[in-house]
């Protein structure tokens, strides 16, 4: 709801506040850094690792390209730590862009490449479950009917509506049960797979490749049939691409900064997340886990034992159409290529199990929340804002959207002509709202100083842009916007620059700082009700949110 607020002479001021919205603050901080693993894919990210950019982009480097989107991470770590400690609350970027931008934007924008673009990650997922995770353990299981199954559109869509009719489970159970799963089953589950692949690889090291991928297929398929189907589709080696691996950093910016994703929905129901630091080091400790640890460290490994020039060859004769394997090209093919224990290969593929099925439950979470906070502002029906008393989840939102999802995993599923639209367009979709919430945060200082201009304030930055401290009784001003330093000359080029960018110095060290300029209502000067919380949010008791 809406209230106002100003005295005579003074413009009024829209206030934004929200009632307790009945959701409990159950993860811990360290169950936010593998939530964000998990929502960056964990080992999902190897699906845009190989063959495809090897082929449309020759010269990309892999590692390279997933250092410069950790680097890319980092600010956007910062951005969204510093947004999701001034409101931890649900809704995310549809919070952080109706507050300082404008509700029309920031509804449409997370509905558009949030709320619809986020219903292709359960196929997604599936696909990578079923592809990465099922169809090696049935190889080493010799079971060929099944691997036929489940990468026909039959197999892929019974596994996909599997996948949704599980997430919406334990989605609606309740966020408790989910953090037990995440503790005792997708964490220890990743864990294992992980080591189990880098023991794997690092055991390899000086084995000949060449025949164990020679005795992969039946019938043969040989690394000089390869290397002689790369050379018909013209293939010739080349050095680094710096361009194309910028390239693609455009599509994995979907995956490694997304371990800030809690920031985009989930933060009512994160203990301590009022402190930007350890917020942002949440989200760097899943960035640096998932970029480095689960994709760039398995990547050169793989690399230096089947050989870089190899990949290559490879998927420009995949690419191409040139060569037809029997499995569908993937990391975790090769890895499986390296032994023959049915164990082993099992152990690797439960990490693309854990992974899909991660990556596709993390976005049921997060569009129940992001919905919620819409039913709760009145952008969406009221119905969408109930929240279960017994299990404190948003069950209604949650199941409606599932229904969606199922939809567009059948459409995955029986129109390949749309794979590739719904793999990369999920990715770009969500690279647009991370965009637009940092275009918001980059605009609102400028906004805020033309406002005090035309509203007699003056300049910022020239003594004149402290706002008068009246108000209604018990009301007071936010500090996101209010220079609480006492009347007194500036204090050196620091000081000077804080003010002309609107960013306070807070007069007391260890208080919590807010991101510059960063507003909570449409007009841009915010209010602190008494005993409540900040404007548009709400203060609820210290076990809600």
């Amino acid at each position: 709801m809406a209230a106002t607020t100003g005295s005579a002479g003074e413009p009024r001021v829209q206030l934004f506040s929200r009632a307790s919205s009945g959701l409990i603050r159950e993860l811990s901080l360290s169950d936010t850094v593998w939530y964000g693993v998990f929502s960056g894919g964990a080992l999902f990210g190897f699906v845009y690792l190989f063959p495809t950019p090897q082929y449309l982009s020759p010269g990309i480097n892999i590692p390279l390209m997933l250092l410069l989107t950790l680097l890319y991470g980092v600010v956007i770590y910062f951005v969204y730590a510093a947004l999701g400690s001034a409101m931890p609350r649900a809704g995310g970027d549809y919070l952080y862009e109706t507050r300082s931008l404008n509700p029309l934007v920031g509804f449409t924008v997370p509905w558009a490449c949030q709320l619809l673009f986020w219903l292709t990650f359960p196929p997604a997922g599936a696909y990578v479950l079923a592809t990465f995770g099922l169809v090696p353990i049935a190889q080493a299981a010799n079971a060929p009917g099944v691997v036929s199954w489940l990468v026909s559109e039959n197999g892929l869509f019974i596994v996909s509506a599997v996948i949704v009719a599980a997430c919406w489970a334990l989605t609606v159970t309740g966020l408790h049960f989910y953090r037990r799963i995440q503790r005792y089953v997708l964490v220890p589950g990743l864990v294992i797979s992980v080591l189990t692949i880098i023991g794997l690889l690092l055991a390899n090291f000086g084995t000949n490749f060449s025949s164990d991928f020679d005795r992969f297929q039946s019938p043969a398929l040989t690394t000089r049939q390869v290397a002689a189907a790369a050379a018909k589709a013209g293939y010739h080696p080349v050095g680094v691409s710096l361009s194309h691996t910028l390239i693609w950093i455009a599509v994995l910016a979907a995956y490694v900064p997304y371990s800030m994703y809690s920031a985009q929905g989930l933060l009512g129901e994160v203990k301590g997340a009022r402190s930007l630091n350890r917020l942002y080091l949440t989200f760097l400790a899943g960035g640096v886990i998932l970029a480095i640890i689960l994709l760039a460290l398995p990547f050169v490994l793989i690399s230096h034992i089947v050989g870089s020039n190899f990949l290559n060859q490879y998927a420009w004769a995949y690419g191409a159409g040139l060569i037809h394997p029997t499995y569908l090209p993937n990391i975790g093919v090769f890895l499986s290529m390296l032994t023959s224990n049915p164990l082993i290969v099992s152990l690797v593929a439960l990490g693309f199990i854990v992974g899909g099925f991660a990556i596709a439950n993390v976005v049921f979470v997060n569009s129940a929340r992001v919905m919620m906070a819409m039913g709760l502002d009145g952008s969406l029906p009221r119905f969408f804002s109930d929240v279960s008393e017994r299990r404190h989840t948003p069950v209604k939102a949650a199941t409606l959207w599932s229904l969606c999802a199922l939809g567009v995993s059948a459409i995955f599923s029986y129109v390949p002509s749309w794979f590739t639209i719904v793999l990369i367009g999920g990715a770009i979709g969500s690279v647009i709202v991370v965009g637009v919430t940092c275009l918001g945060v980059a605009v609102r200082p400028v906004q805020d100083r033309v406002s005090a201009s035309r509203h007699g304030h003056g300049d910022p930055g020239h003594g004149a842009d402290r706002p008068a401290r009246r108000g209604r009784p018990g009301e007071q001003r936010a500090r996101a916007h209010i220079d609480e330093r006492p009347p007194g000359p500036r204090r050196g080029i620091r000081d000077r620059c804080d003010r002309l960018r609107g960013r306070p110095r807070l007069p007391a060290p260890g208080r919590r700082r807010h991101l510059a300029g960063l507003p909570l209502c449409a007009a841009g000067v915010t209010a602190r009700r008494a005993g409540g919380g900040l404007p548009g949010v709400g203060r609820l008791p210290s076990a809600q949110a």
